[in-house]
């Protein structure tokens, strides 16, 4: 009996020990877990620290897969570096030919056609004109032609304009009253300055199309034999932008009329009225139309990065809006909002860019970047296929249906998947979280063919300005700042309708002056987008 009990006795305190050990091992496992969590995430914020400094390092020193701004480039040896001896030179007229040798393709092909082409015919003088062996008369058998590109250097001058009042004498005698009639000067649009329409365009375009500040053109204009100081060309510039405000407010106006705009917006430091750089940044907003019809484009200066300054400028449009991701356009009302595939993209494309071949075939970044460049491969294929055609959007909406609609389809489902497990901070959940509230909107690009997937023709357009602003680094004040949104919107709209910037520069100056600004009507017929405009101020294809 007391062995029986002894038994049970050992038996129960096994099972204590083993019910004990099992609760330690479990304990355990529970802490080994939750270590392995912890060390998990701590892996997560090193790669997301380590890719926060490779994007700054990149963005700093290393190159981009995306578009790069050739403006930004060093132009220190430049002539080496795009220079090639194989190529043919320029010529007037275009010429058809076949490639034999693809590596000596340099980019687009040079293009003279805008030039006025003058003719110098090298003949026999008259007493030449006879045979000197037996003074026959000499005929022309054949000619050669050769081209040559001549460049007049430029030139200024004063011009004095001297007007003349007559007066009739028989008309005082007679009626005591005499009949008086004065000639009349040329009128320019700063009727009060001595600048002509033809330097004040080429001071604007010299500035806001190639981006050369005023104090570098002080020295281009010594060069010439012409003092002019920094603040009378800025006077110049900010009088002009307040003549021509009637232009960018009509401008303005058949923008808010189209039913598709895209914006963007980027920073400018602003002087206050003490000349020093303000603690605040200031920004450019970009608005632009479809090029489907003719695009224009709005530059408008605000102090703030405020959602009410889109829903501002956008009060009384109603159409598709299409942004980034940033939610200060969120205030904009009565519009059906389209994002950007393109800032999706690059979200994706920062995640990989750094990896290796085999870390590449494992990232599930990777999957999300080739949806993307799936979708912009059929864009691709549209525009080379189809581009040329009458029928392109109504093809585009079609097969972006067909083709583009499931693709983002699996995208959102590739989404919703991966953002359940994702770290929220690292470089993936970062991805992730940007994407999942925008990709569903980015579908409203299969309504309608004209829409774009992305959002990169108002990058492209809002360029311009940020290269100027790399230039002159600051605008001094806000008028000057006001004034350069003005222009720069003449000018970009321009450049966009395919005109030549300083021709059309004058020619606007030249009518203006010469009509009622609140004429709306002959107003409409000399904005950048008119169809009435002359052929010679348009750039000709090759």
């Amino acid at each position: 009996m007391d062995e029986l009990n002894l038994q049970d006795q050992l038996d129960e305190k096994t099972k204590e020990l083993i019910l004990k050990m099992e609760e330690e091992l479990e304990a355990r496992d529970i802490e080994i877990k939750s270590k392995d969590e912890e060390i998990a995430t701590l892996k997560n914020e090193l790669a997301y620290l380590k890719n926060q400094i490779l994007n700054k390092n990149r963005k700093m020193y290393g190159s981009s897969t995306e578009q790069a701004n050739s403006m930004q480039l060093s132009f220190f040896d430049e002539a080496e570096n795009n220079s090639n001896l194989k190529i043919e030179e320029p010529t007037v007229e275009e010429i058809t030919y076949k490639r034999t040798k693809p590596f000596q393709n340099t980019g687009k092909k040079d293009n003279l056609a805008n030039l006025e082409k003058v003719v110098v015919e090298h003949k026999l003088d008259e007493n030449q004109q006879s045979c000197k062996d037996c003074s026959s008369d000499l005929v022309v058998i054949g000619t050669k032609s050769k081209e040559i590109l001549k460049y007049i250097p430029a030139k200024l001058y004063v011009e004095e304009h001297i007007t003349y009042s007559y007066a009739c004498k028989t008309c005082e005698e007679n009626n005591d009253k005499a009949n008086i009639i004065t000639t009349k000067a040329p009128r320019t649009l700063l009727h009060k300055s001595m600048v002509s329409n033809e330097l004040l365009s080429h001071v604007i375009n010299l500035k806001y199309q190639h981006a050369m500040p005023l104090y570098r053109q002080e020295t281009y204009f010594k060069m010439m034999g012409a003092n002019l100081s920094r603040q009378t060309l800025s006077n110049w510039i900010l009088s002009t932008a307040n003549e021509l405000e009637p232009v960018y407010k009509l401008m303005k106006e058949e923008l808010l009329k189209r039913d598709y705009i895209q914006a963007d917006e980027t920073v400018l430091k602003v002087l206050d009225d003490k000349g020093k750089e303000s603690n605040k940044q200031k920004y450019m907003w970009l608005y632009k139309s479809s090029a489907k019809d003719s695009p224009i484009i709005i530059y408008d200066y605000q102090k703030t990065r405020s959602g009410s300054c889109p829903k501002g400028f956008l009060s009384g449009f109603s159409g598709y809006l299409q942004t980034d991701g940033y939610a200060g356009y969120n205030k904009v009302e009565n519009v059906k909002r389209l994002y950007c595939l393109a800032h999706i993209r690059r979200k994706f494309h920062e995640i990989i860019v750094h990896l290796d071949e085999e870390a590449l075939k494992k990232s599930r970044a990777l999957i999300g970047f080739n949806y993307c460049a799936k979708l912009y491969e059929i864009e691709k294929n549209l525009r080379e296929n189809h581009g040329k055609s009458k029928d392109y959007y109504v093809i585009r909406q079609k097969t972006r249906k067909e083709l583009s609609e499931p693709i983002i389809d699996e995208f959102i489902e590739y989404i919703d998947r991966e953002i359940k497990n994702a770290v929220p901070r690292s470089p993936l959940g970062t991805a992730l979280a940007y994407t999942k509230p925008l990709l569903p909107s980015l579908k409203v690009f299969l309504e309608d063919g004209s829409l774009e997937i992305d959002n990169n023709a108002a990058e492209r357009s809002i360029r311009p300005f940020v290269v100027g602003r790399n230039n002159w680094l600051f605008s001094a004040s806000t008028k000057g700042a006001e004034s350069s949104a003005l222009l720069y919107s003449i000018i970009e709209t321009a450049k966009n309708n395919n005109l030549i910037v300083e021709k059309y520069l004058l020619y606007l100056m030249n009518q203006y002056t010469n009509i009622d600004p609140k004429d709306k009507e002959s107003l409409l017929k000399i904005l950048p987008i008119s169809k009435e405009l002359p052929e010679y101020l348009k750039v000709k294809s090759k």
